[in-house]
């Protein structure tokens, strides 16, 4: 199977993965929300009215549609040659694609801010409760898997060092590499502390959903760095021993991982089931 074959494959998961499986399984979730708890019993969820969260997901829906078939013309004009150079595909294409494909999530984030801050507006309760929430990002997270972090970045750092002491490159891309990992790491603890500490966006989520939410997030973006020092270390290989023709393929399957490891993570482990949506009711 040549380059190109298997990037094909790798592009198509890509495409099937990031424009149809996860975005149906969002849309399975607001479906289900919407008909166990409807504005009807549960009015605090929706403060601009179920029609409104409705046309929302409608416009997740036919954004992502149109990617999905934005990715098979791209893979036509890959197929037919049209979009491969000499060197291959240009490695930046799966990463552009993936800009279009994360569009609608970032859609989904940015009413759903819109709506949290309704939310406050019309929370009329001149009594409100709150709880102490602990402030470590300990609290949150397990002492192996912070570990772990922190042991793949050394590992990147001592792997690529020994990979370019080896192929006698003058020009350190470990030292670089590492530096933006470093900023990585540094944004990492900073949003953490911000997630914690910061308030509330949903003036009525409870406590338990709140550290279960900002719990799981914590763990998504330790398992986001992983990923990042993996990817960082196949790409200083590939430029050091000059096998640039994969990087494509390299990308693509980075971009899925990311995905699979934040929205995946997410999707699977919080269930609608487990949270508490009797905070939603007018009482």
């Amino acid at each position: 199977m040549t380059e190109l074959t298997l990037f094909m494959v790798v592009f198509s998961l890509q495409i099937i993965l990031l424009s149809a499986y996860f975005p149906a399984r969002i849309l399975k979730r607001a479906a289900y929300v919407l008909q166990h708890y409807p504005s009807s019993t549960h009015p605090k969820l929706y403060p601009k009215g179920s029609d409104f969260f409705s046309r929302i997901m409608q416009w997740f829906l036919w954004i992502n549609s149109t990617n999905f078939v934005v990715g098979w013309v791209i893979m036509y004009f890959i197929y037919t040659g049209q979009w491969v150079g000499e060197k291959g595909v240009n490695p930046m294409l799966p990463w552009g694609y993936f800009m279009l494909q994360m569009l609608p999530s970032q859609m989904m984030e940015f009413f759903g801010m819109r709506l949290a801050k309704l939310m406050k507006q019309q929370d009329s309760r001149t009594i409100k409760t709150a709880q102490l929430a602990p402030r470590s990002i300990m609290n949150y997270l397990s002492p192996w898997l912070l570990g772990l972090v922190f042991f793949s970045y050394i590992s990147f750092i001592v792997i690529g060092s020994y990979v370019e002491h080896q192929a006698g490159t003058s020009n350190s891309k470990t030292l670089i590499m590492s530096g933006i990992l470093l900023i990585g790491f540094v944004l990492f603890f900073l949003f953490s502390k911000w997630l914690i500490n910061g308030k509330v966006k949903d003036p009525y989520q409870s406590a338990d959903d709140r550290h279960r939410s900002v719990s799981k997030v914590i763990h998504t973006f330790c398992y986001t760095l992983i990923a990042c020092c993996l990817f960082m270390l196949m790409t200083l290989l590939i430029e050091t021993y000059d096998m640039k023709a994969v990087m494509p393929i390299m990308m693509s399957v980075f971009l899925q991982m990311l995905v699979v490891i934040s929205m995946g993570y997410m999707l699977n482990n919080c269930r609608l089931e487990d949270m508490n949506f009797d905070v939603y009711k007018t009482h």
